[in-house]
C-alpha cells in the first residue's frame, strides 16, 4: 500500500498553499484536482502542471497526524512498514525522516505500556 492512499483522507491541501507554495497569485489558479498520487493544477497563465503531495508541509503534518492518533500497536507497526517503503521509493529531507522516526517512537513506546 503507499503512503498516499493511508494518508488522502486527512491530506488537505488549499488553493492558498498550492499558490504560495509556487509563488504565484491565487488568481492565476483556475482549478486543482486531488488524484490518487498527485495534485493537477490548472494555471491561467501557463496551463497544466502536476505537483507531487511531498512537497507540501501538509503532507508531512498529515503522516505525524497518522503516527500520532495510532492506537493500536500492530497497526503503528504496519504503517511503519508502510512508510519504510515510501522512504525506499521518495527521498526526503533528514529532518522529516527524524520527525517522524521520533513520532514513531514515541508512540510505539505509549502503545507497548499500554498493552503491557
Amino acid at each position: 500500500m503507499h503512503l498516499t492512499r493511508v494518508l488522502q483522507p486527512q491530506l488537505c491541501i488549499s488553493l492558498a498553499q498550492v499558490a504560495q507554495f509556487l509563488g504565484i497569485s491565487p488568481a492565476l489558479i483556475c482549478r486543482i484536482e486531488h488524484w490518487a498520487q498527485i495534485l493537477f493544477v490548472h494555471r491561467a497563465d501557463r496551463g497544466g502542471l502536476f505537483l507531487s503531495y511531498r512537497k507540501f508541509a501538509a503532507w508531512v503534518e498529515a503522516c505525524a497526524q497518522t503516527i500520532r492518533v495510532c492506537t493500536d500497536l500492530h497497526l503503528l507497526e504496519w504503517l511503519g512498514e508502510v512508510i519504510k517503503a515510501e522512504l525506499q521509493r521518495f527521498q526526503y529531507p533528514e529532518t522529516t525522516l527524524n520527525y517522524w522516526r521520533q513520532l514513531w517512537s514515541q508512540q510505539h513506546y505509549k502503545l507497548r505500556l499500554q498493552t503491557a
